[in-house]
């Protein structure tokens, strides 16, 4: 019996061009102000600890501001770099220069979902600050109480099964109990071997179909069986 709902966002719940397209260049473009502006912040000094054993060497503002555009460059999917991103999207945000879009479809079945009592999560390799930013800036208002937890990759790589079954555990149900959806293919497996239930969500615009996967492919969210 499914008890929870765990998505995650980029190409799933929402167009993955606005990430790409607008947050990405957003962070990129306003790194070197918002590093030099707020350096003696606790949050900037703790990016700043992180960046720095992983890069092996002390840094100054610029430097760390280099190292950071780099990353957004690479894609790189690392704790640092997704927090800092977060606390510049706030600013972005916070002045409403900045609005989430959300699909139709996975907008509509989450409020049902949640009418229903399904608990919803949601997990993504941007850390949970930016994660709740999205959520509460939307074109749909608010969307923040729909949800009853977030995830990012603090709690594990979003390819590793073992991540699902520490999310599975952490909000109190059997893995089997959870229905997992997300556009990426080995997220879906890792997922599937975890037990959970999996969907691979096909948005047009930003995947394909695969042959002969081997987990239930959809377009919609409306396919989705609870």
């Amino acid at each position: 019996m499914v008890k929870a709902v765990l998505v995650d966002i980029e190409g799933t719940v929402a167009p993955v061009s606005f990430v790409k397209d607008v947050l990405f260049p957003y962070s990129k473009e306003k790194m070197d102000d918002f590093i030099e502006k707020n350096w003696d912040k606790p949050y900037v000094q703790e990016v700043l600890k992180q960046v720095e054993e992983m890069e092996g060497r002390k840094l100054s503002p610029k430097e760390l501001s280099a190292v950071l555009k780099s990353w957004i460059d690479q894609d790189r999917k690392v704790a640092p770099l997704k927090d800092i991103q977060g606390y510049i999207w706030k600013e972005g945000f916070d002045e409403g220069s900045v609005k989430s879009p959300i699909y139709e479809d996975a907008y509509r079945k989450l409020k049902e979902w949640k009418e229903k009592g399904y608990r919803l999560f949601v997990y993504s390799s941007g850390s949970v600050q930016a994660q709740k930013l999205f959520f509460s800036n939307t074109e749909k208002g608010n969307l923040l109480d729909l949800f009853d937890g977030f995830f990012d990759t603090k709690i594990g790589g979003k390819k590793d099964k073992n991540s699902y079954l520490k999310i599975a555990q952490t909000i109190g149900v059997k893995p089997e109990q959870v229905v997992f959806l997300s556009d990426n293919p080995d997220e879906v497996k890792a997922a599937a071997e975890s037990e959970m239930v999996v969907y691979r969500v096909v948005r047009p615009e930003d995947a394909d179909w695969i042959r002969d996967f081997p987990y239930p492919q959809i377009s919609s969210f409306d396919e989705v069986e609870l």
